[in-house]
């Protein structure tokens, strides 16, 4: 017989689970270790649809939709001869079954309670239709977004290949022109024609390239690398960069550092970025008033190991706030920018496992320097 201390020990400790019962949010249900129901909450009430008077004394299984409903007493009878518990001291996701038959998400935490009144199971059961819900339209809009991206991202590249095959082309027309008048006057001899023709080859090669890299570049291809001099790498962009510069009345000076160490790259990519660069140094002065257009390229081996190339141009320069966005994709400060340009030409060099960064030009303006990790010599 047990002494009135520990009656009245249990006594209060059954009010104090009452009131625990009448305040929980999650519902509370309470089985015997027969399988049966033995305590429902109020929360349990309104979230199943059956009232305590009506589901006390029915199996736990009937809160539960197939084939858990037919399971629910093997589990109890296992419990029951082996003493192994399966979910009870941790939670799980689980299915229930409201009163009208609707089958909705729960997740489930099931404890154990042992007194001289019985050995019983306490579960706490709390809703997860309206998290699932959540999810799923967090979901559906990070799919929405992430196709509206792409189709944005495809007109920007679409855009962006347009606007950078051009120059090749317009060089090839100027060849073409310029055979032509070649031709017209009866004046060509066939070095001269051969050379006109060599031009239009290499311009149209350098298109087709273009069109590759960027392809290769969009389907993350791993860079095709050689070993490049990057005086001669620069010097074979300069025909585009001084027809940029030319056409704006943009003075270039240059200054290549003796004896610089090669890299590892790929020539065309490589290009691409300085063409990038050189284009943005030469729209950065486009409209700029009382002072001289200038841009300034130049290499240096850094103390880190790498080689640099600096492009600077006199513009107006990028305000502090804006440095961190200016490699952003679709960030653009100019008045018809596409904004991915300096992206691109970020990813491509690091790709080769370089630097691209921004700093500002002192006197006013924007130094781009590309950083590169040379071959030992």
């Amino acid at each position: 017989m047990p002494n009135q201390a520990a009656i009245e020990d249990e006594q209060g400790a059954l009010t104090a689970f009452a009131a625990l019962m009448e305040a929980a949010v999650d519902a509370i249900v309470v089985i015997e270790l027969g399988g049966n129901i033995v305590a429902f909450s109020r929360s349990a009430e309104e979230m199943f649809g059956y009232s305590a008077d009506e589901i006390i004394g029915q199996p736990v299984g009937v809160l539960m939709p197939e084939p858990y409903r037919s399971d629910h007493p093997r589990y109890v009878e296992r419990y029951r001869s082996s003493g192994e518990p399966h979910i009870i001291g941790s939670g799980r996701e689980a299915q229930a079954t409201r009163k009208d038959g609707s089958v909705f998400p729960v997740w489930l935490s099931v404890g154990e309670a042992k007194s001289d009144s019985g050995h019983r199971f306490v579960g706490t059961v709390r809703d997860l239709t309206e998290y699932h819900a959540a999810e799923i339209e967090r979901r559906g809009l990070e799919s929405r977004l992430a196709h509206v991206a792409r189709l944005s991202l495809l007109g920007e590249m679409a855009a962006g290949i347009a606007h950078e095959i051009n120059q090749p082309l317009t060089a090839v027309a100027n060849y073409s022109q310029a055979m032509r008048n070649i031709l017209d006057r009866g004046e060509g001899s066939p070095e001269t024609l051969r050379t006109v023709c060599e031009g239009i080859a290499q311009q149209t090669q350098r298109a087709g390239d273009v069109i590759k890299n960027l392809r290769n570049f969009v389907r993350k291809r791993k860079v095709e690398k050689e070993r490049l001099n990057l005086k001669r790498l620069i010097d074979d962009a300069m025909v585009l960069v001084d027809a940029d510069a030319a056409h704006e009345g943009v003075a270039i000076e240059t200054h290549f550092a003796d004896a610089l160490p090669d890299v590892s790259g790929n020539a065309v990519q490589l290009q691409q970025v300085l063409l990038n660069l050189t284009r943005n140094a030469v729209d950065a002065m486009r409209y700029s008033m009382g002072r001289r257009k200038e841009m300034r390229i130049e290499t240096q081996e850094s103390e880190q190991g790498t080689v640099e190339i600096r492009v600077s141009d006199r513009g107006p320069g990028i305000s502090s706030s804006l440095e961190e966005a200016v490699f952003h994709p679709f960030f653009t400060t100019k008045r018809e920018g596409l904004g991915v340009g300096l992206a691109i030409s970020r990813s491509i060099v690091e790709a080769h496992e370089g630097t691209l960064r921004y700093e500002k030009r002192e006197g006013g303006g924007s130094v781009f320097i590309v950083s590169l990790p040379i071959i030992e010599r």
